[in-house]
């Protein structure tokens, strides 16, 4: 069974980097993808840019691997699709690792992008998808 207990200063950050994502994709454009570290109480926001998404994702997860010992927590947010019940949408993803947790979280959060004569809309609350790898050793 998953622990799913978190700390409440890990917690803001998980959902911060959620909250940003949609903030991000709701007037109808991409996500660019971006990491949150936190380090001594401060917040750091990073996005990748690239040609393509994958380069992006690929440099995201490259800081993340190289990220300093200090490093209390760490987000890394990008967009994907997800099938829930057979339904495939859209979804924020965030991966996020607290120093000293053996396993990192991986979090969605749904929606339906704007389109011509469709507003962007949120589906559902947040859900947890299940553990990740940490990225903080």
């Amino acid at each position: 069974m998953t622990n799913l207990e978190m700390s409440e200063q890990f917690a803001d950050l998980v959902f911060l980097a959620l909250d940003h994502g949609i903030d991000s994709v709701r007037s109808g454009g991409p996500l660019v993808p971006f990491i949150v570290v936190e380090r001594g109480g401060e917040r750091t926001l990073q996005r990748f840019v690239a040609e393509r998404l994958e380069q992006s994702e690929a440099q995201a997860r490259q800081a993340l691997a190289s990220l300093p010992s200090d490093v209390t927590a760490s987000a890394f947010a990008y967009d994907a699709f997800i099938t829930v019940e057979g339904t495939t949408t859209d979804a924020i993803l965030v991966e996020a690792s607290e120093r000293g947790r053996p396993a990192g979280v991986r979090m969605a959060q749904r929606y339906t992008p704007k389109k011509f004569l469709r507003r962007f809309q949120t589906i559902g609350n947040p859900a947890f998808l299940g553990e990740c790898e940490s990225q903080l050793k």
